[in-house]
């Protein structure tokens, strides 16, 4: 079947219409026509696969950039050139905002560009596999449980993937499998920043072999090397058991925006870490000076301690333990002592804050199903009168921008380019309260 694609969906497939059907369909761009077979035909949608590029768009690379293209599913707008790409991001994010929460698109910035489109990458968490009788880390092709051993990604730093690799080797030499049976090696999670190594290692219910853990911890510039236990048959979670320390440190120290941050496996943190610097700074520096702060999902503390100079007291929430004991170690690393960390939910905490006293603006990074509820309802009748909304996830970000738009004003909205040749956006909105009629104010 021909048909011409005019858009692009949110997952970054083609979207072309087949009697004012969306027929979605990966490996395609707007612009382009393409013959292509249909896999699912639904009332309202189908979904189809490419078959062959009759009309290329002059937004496509022709040239292979990486052998995994087609196979692996994590970067569908590899082959769409960067300007392209950064106009496409910013229109996605356009379209969420208005689709969910009726925001117009004068508020939204042109995209920061990432500094680096290619190997931006300093963590990954791959699941293992055998290819070939021989241990491997990698990927399952989207929507089937078909493993894709990777040896080098394109978005990886070189670094990361030469770590990952002599990992892997020392594993298979020391008689380590993949996951299979409640025993081996479940997933490889790896963090390298500027020279500095963490390794956890998921597997079933294995003692590793003490020199594995000796040849892993003598790899250069190794800090952390831990072993959780994740034997669950069915399970969406790549830690199991609380971490064991097998060698070195239970953390890696980072630098961020003059901070030193110490990183347990577990916790959060931005896997494009030059870019995601350049988003705090930006975070940070649209923040008055005032009395409280207060940081929602603040993680391990990085933008509330890089803001410290910014407020009298400012207070961090997060519902992880481990991110919040991160968070209070990183603040006494960095001898930072009008800050304070507390672990609960995000609206729980404020409401006992805002009996006592009064918050001047809230900076927030919810996760992608964005803030709750009762967090939206708690902000709508708070005194706040500023809000910094940091979000990875356009939809999210716009219905809760429908919302809180009943009593604050959206000021400006200033996208980043935080993965690159994905159609992910993260953003900056900046709001602030409107102020009451004069009548009410009288009253």
């Amino acid at each position: 079947m021909k048909l011409e694609f005019r858009k692009l969906g949110i997952n970054g497939e083609g979207i072309g219409y087949l009697d004012r059907k969306p027929v979605f369909c990966p490996g395609v761009f707007p612009g382009e026509t393409a013959e292509v077979k249909i896999t699912e035909d639904h009332e309202r949608y189908a979904k189809a696969e490419l078959v062959k590029l009759l009309k290329r768009s002059d937004d496509r690379i022709s040239a292979p950039i990486c052998p995994y293209l087609n196979r692996c599913g994590g970067c569908p707008l590899l082959q769409m050139k960067a300007p392209a790409q950064l106009a496409y991001k910013k229109q996605l994010l356009e379209e969420a905002l208005w689709k969910y929460g009726k925001i117009r698109n004068k508020v939204v910035r042109e995209v920061h560009p990432s500094p680096h489109s290619m190997h931006y990458r300093t963590s990954c968490k791959l699941p293992a596999g055998t290819i070939r009788g021989h241990l491997a880390a990698g990927m399952y092709e989207p929507g089937s449980n078909k493993f894709v051993a990777i040896g080098e990604c394109a978005m990886h730093t070189p670094e990361l993937d030469h770590v990952k690799n002599q990992i892997l080797s020392y594993a298979e030499d020391a008689g380590i499998h993949a996951f299979e049976n409640e025993h081996g090696l479940r997933y490889l999670v790896l963090r390298g920043i500027e020279g500095s190594f963490q390794c956890a290692l998921i597997t079933g219910r294995d003692t590793l072999p003490p020199q594995f853990i000796e040849q892993v911890s003598s790899i250069p510039g190794m800090c952390s090397v831990v072993q959780s236990v994740n034997d669950a048959r069915k399970t969406q979670t790549i830690f199991g058991t609380a971490s064991k320390v097998l060698a070195g440190d239970p953390y890696i120290t980072v630098q961020m925006n003059g901070l030193a941050l110490r990183l347990s496996a577990e916790s959060f943190f931005q896997r494009n870490a030059e870019q995601a610097s350049e988003l705090y700074r930006m975070a940070v520096a649209k923040i008055d000076p005032c009395t409280t702060l207060l940081e929602a999902y603040c993680g391990v503390g990085a933008m509330s301690l890089a803001a410290h100079e910014k407020a009298e007291e400012i207070i961090g929430i997060d519902s992880v333990s481990q991110a919040i004991e991160n968070a209070e170690a990183n603040a006494k690393l960095n001898h930072i002592e009008n800050v304070s960390f507390r672990c609960g939910d995000a609206a729980e905490e404020l409401q006992k804050i805002l009996v006592r006293k009064p918050v001047d603006t809230l900076l927030a990074d919810p996760p992608r199903s964005g803030m709750e509820d009762r967090m939206l309802e708690t902000l709508l009748t708070s005194g706040i009168r500023k809000i910094i909304y940091v979000s990875c996830n356009p939809a999210t970000l716009g219905k809760n921008l429908g919302v809180l738009k009943q009593a604050y004003d959206v000021r400006t909205i200033i996208p980043y380019d935080m993965f690159p040749n994905t159609p992910h956006i993260e953003s900056i909105t900046v709001l602030e309260k409107r102020n009451p009629p004069r009548a009410e104010r009288m009253h």
